[in-house]
């Protein structure tokens, strides 16, 4: 779900990156107003003890005020024999009547339940249906779960019930454990409004059209299909004076793109589509087949802001490519699979966040690819702490913080991809959908998939980037030991104590002035290690992680390139012996890189990077060692005594 502001709490994605991030903290803080909701909606006592396996919700709302119309029956099969059970929904509601198999039944409502009696025990396992006939005023939640507005002066109804709103506007089940089967939503509204033809769009396939006249006004009747498993709070209507143009989109098989878009913003829209199908058919090509593709995908415009991912209806405010993006992913990542805690929200959040940078590189190129990472880098290491599981489920704004749920979570799926490999990591996520598609999942079970995947333990890099904080800031030493050949030093200093040690492969790019280049990947798994490196030419330049795909902080890399011994009169260490402190005079034009205290026969007792002008050896023990000092102009060697 992705949601932006625009004027009050109308939200907007845009164009520009400046923009783009203003706009994307005003969505988390709509998400987080959601959540706050959902953590503090009081669990149902008896819903758990049957299984949804369909609805037929027929609506008939007002285009003039809040009033609705609607009678929903629900298939259920009880999971033991029940004398009642309970739908949410509104008090503020008017049930009518709930019937049987044609027998009307005794019902209670009491603080937003609908408790429902029946005449005899429903039995265990045996398929049972209900129907129930309500109208009334449609509460105001102030979390925008049904809205009637207008649009160009033309009546405009629509509804987004994520995370408890579909119960403001029909009796259903929302605790996250239970996905209705199939549904089918019917609605009934005025044909015409202000002299405009008004179109009502749902989820799922538009199985049929027809028209009934009562009290001399004309009735339009839709009917849509949906023939795939789906959340309560997933399932949306709206209904105003459409424009519709299809696309066909899919590699696997093809199916439409529905766009339902405001008249007046229908030139627009149309010259924005030409990146609806690529970004359609790219999303297939890495996460496997679009999961809902024996129907439609629609994308349809309302008048609120952002987008929220409606299985096969995302509602969208506009159809600029990021939010289009956004979105769509969630259809794979929070519709298809869903995150069965908010301590995994990253698995719905981070995943779409990744979807849109993964667009960058795909159609925009590398150089926006690594400008997208960088910026995510460079925000995400704003501060020092910091998971991307959620530790404390009852602070919302941990949940939906966006440097963590949304771009760190994004960043450790880029890194987990260059741990990987593309094949294994592409493979992995298709894997995940294919075995988790319907489900709730949990980290956990996405590890584990990718674990299969790739025939590696991921556990160390789950602990330290997911469930771990912070971050590494690394001290690299490039120096050369021979013609062609060159030691990589790595030292790493973490930004938070919950984490001692980051491991993970290191990107790095070694170039000479003739247009040599050496790609190489360094394993990094312990502090201080060292890489010996054959480039085959004359270095003249190291980048380190040079496409920004490794969350860091600001290191350094300091390079040796010649092989020299420094005289002892550009360098002096003193006094010598020593017993505590190390002084060193450099009368060299180069910035001393690193100091290491070494034993006579060659072994590294202790390293200094960037030593400065001093150092403390007052916990080294008596005897005699050598002094290795590395400059950009060489290597300079003293034996020392420490008394």
């Amino acid at each position: 779900m992705k949601k932006i502001l625009v004027l009050l709490l109308g939200l907007s994605s845009c164009i520009f990156y400046g923009q783009y991030n203003e706009n994307h903290s005003a969505l988390i803080k709509r998400e987080r107003m959601q959540a706050f909701s959902k953590l503090h909606r009081q669990s149902m006592a008896n819903t758990g003890n049957y299984d949804i396996k369909y609805h037929r919700i027929f609506l008939s709302p007002s285009f003039n005020d809040r009033q609705l119309q609607g009678q929903v029956t629900t298939y259920f099969v009880p999971s033991q024999n029940i004398s009642q059970m309970e739908f949410d929904f509104h008090s503020q509601m008017n049930v009518q009547s709930v019937s049987q198999r044609g027998n009307n039944l005794n019902f209670t409502q009491l603080n937003n339940r609908l408790i429902i009696h029946f005449s005899q025990n429903v039995t265990a396992g045996i398929l049972d249906s209900l129907t129930i006939n309500y109208s009334g005023n449609v509460p105001d939640t102030g979390m925008g779960s049904y809205v009637v507005s207008a649009h160009n002066a033309i009546p405009l109804v629509w509804t987004l019930s994520e995370p408890y709103g579909a119960r403001d506007w029909w009796p259903c089940k929302q605790d996250l454990t239970d996905k209705a089967d199939s549904i089918d939503v019917i609605l009934k509204y005025p044909k015409y409004a202000n002299n405009e033809i008004m179109q009502g769009v749902s989820n799922g396939l538009l199985t049929s059209e027809s028209e009934t006249t009562e009290s001399g006004t004309l009735y339009k009747i839709t009917t849509w299909k949906h023939r795939y498993p789906i959340a309560a709070y997933l399932v949306a209507f709206a209904i105003t004076n459409y424009s519709l143009f299809s696309q066909t989109a899919g590699i696997h098989q093809s199916f439409p793109i529905d766009n339902y878009v405001f008249p007046e913003n229908l030139n627009f829209i149309q010259a924005q589509s030409g990146s609806f199908v690529p970004v359609m058919n790219y999303f297939e090509q890495k996460y496997g087949h679009y999961p809902f593709n024996n129907e439609k995908y629609g994308q349809i415009q309302f008048g609120w802001g952002g987008g929220m991912e409606h299985q096969t209806a995302t509602f969208l405010v506009n159809f600029n490519r990021s939010l289009v993006a956004h979105e769509l992913a969630h259809q794979w990542f929070g519709d298809a699979v869903t995150c069965g805690s908010w301590h995994d929200i990253w698995l719905n959040e981070g995943f779409a966040t990744y979807s849109e940078a993964l667009i960058h590189e795909q159609f925009d190129g590398q150089n926006s690819f690594d400008s997208w990472k960088n910026d995510a880098n460079s925000f995400i290491t704003s501060q020092p702490g910091g998971s991307v599981y959620v530790q404390d489920t009852t602070d919302i704004w941990r949940i939906f913080d966006s440097r963590l749920s949304y771009r760190k979570g994004a960043m450790v799926l880029n890194m987990l991809r260059l741990k990987l490999g593309d094949n294994d990591f592409f493979q992995g996520l298709q894997n995940y959908v294919n075995q988790k598609s319907f489900q709730y999942v949990l980290t956990a079970d996405f590890q584990t998939v990718m674990e299969n995947q790739s025939g590696e333990n991921l556990t160390e890099f789950f602990n330290d980037w997911i469930y771990g904080e912070g971050f590494p800031t690394y001290q690299i030493l490039v120096s050369q030991t021979a013609p062609h050949q060159y030691t990589v030093n790595v030292q790493q200093i973490t930004s938070h104590n919950s984490v001692d040690f980051f491991e993970m492969p290191l990107p790095f790019i070694f170039t000479d002035d003739n247009g040599h280049s050496y790609e190489i990947m360094l394993n990094n798994t312990m502090n201080g290690e060292n890489f010996n490196v054959n480039t085959g030419f004359e270095v003249t330049h190291v980048y380190f992680d040079p496409h920004h795909d490794i969350i860091k902080g600001p290191g350094t890399l300091n390079l040796v390139l010649k092989n020299k011994i420094i005289q002892p009169d550009e360098i002096k260490i003193y006094p010598n012996p020593a017993q505590s402190l190390l002084n060193i005079k450099n009368n060299t034009s180069s910035q001393i890189l690193s100091l290491s205290i070494l034993s006579i026969d060659g072994k590294t007792i202790k390293n200094f990077i960037n030593p400065g002008n001093s150092i403390d050896i007052k916990d080294l023990p008596a005897g005699t060692y050598q002094v290795e000092l590395l400059t950009g102009q060489g290597k300079f060697l003293q034996k020392i005594i420490k008394k």
